[in-house]
């Protein structure tokens, strides 16, 4: 196959294909022939150009979804672990507690609600702040992409259409309340 046609094929070309052919290339590059070395410089820079344009349309793709459609599709394809899923449900079921109440809730200790909320999101980010080359954002920070304070009561709250996703993915035990019920509480 002729480098033009190799070249062609990238984006179709599966990740374990391209490593595959970036580790050839590599070889090429260092030991082969002056011809060889510049077809493999060709294949390797064109393998970092398809990697940038694959990233930047799912940077757009990503930046065009609303926070619950981004939550939809990373908890889709990187479901909540057991631990993950009892934060989740923690925080629906329980809005205006606190972190510390949220903690002994799941029966943790030492705020562990917030480590473990706060690593669930992080471990997404790439999906829920995809940004993140520039400005990447911590653990405990990253629980502000998905969860309000509710100042009145010094406690936490679920953004209400993220909310509606997790519950349509199966979190949450209690039934939604009325605005005016959760204010009152």
């Amino acid at each position: 196959m002729s480098i033009d046609k190799v070249i062609e094929s990238l984006p179709g070309m599966s990740a374990k294909n391209r490593e595959k052919l970036k580790f050839n290339a590599e070889a090429m590059r260092d030991n082969g022939k002056e011809g060889q070395a510049e077809n493999a410089e060709r294949v390797l820079q064109a393998l970092i150009d398809v990697a940038a344009e694959e990233k930047q349309a799912r940077y757009d793709d990503l930046s065009a979804m609303s926070m619950a459609e981004r939550v939809h599709d990373v908890f889709i394809t990187s479901p909540a672990t057991a631990t993950e899923a009892k934060a989740i449900t923690a925080l629906i079921d329980n809005p205006g507690k606190t972190a510390s109440e949220l903690t002994a809730i799941c029966g943790w200790k030492t705020q562990s609600w917030q480590t473990y909320f706060g690593n669930m999101c992080k471990k997404r980010e790439a999906v829920l702040w995809p940004d993140n080359e520039t400005d990447s954002m911590t653990a405990s920070k990253m629980i502000g992409l998905l969860v309000d304070e509710n100042e009145e009561a010094s406690g936490l709250v679920m953004k209400p259409d993220v909310e509606e996703i997790f519950r349509k993915m199966g979190h949450g035990t209690k039934r939604r309340r009325s605005k005016a019920a959760r204010a009152a509480a």
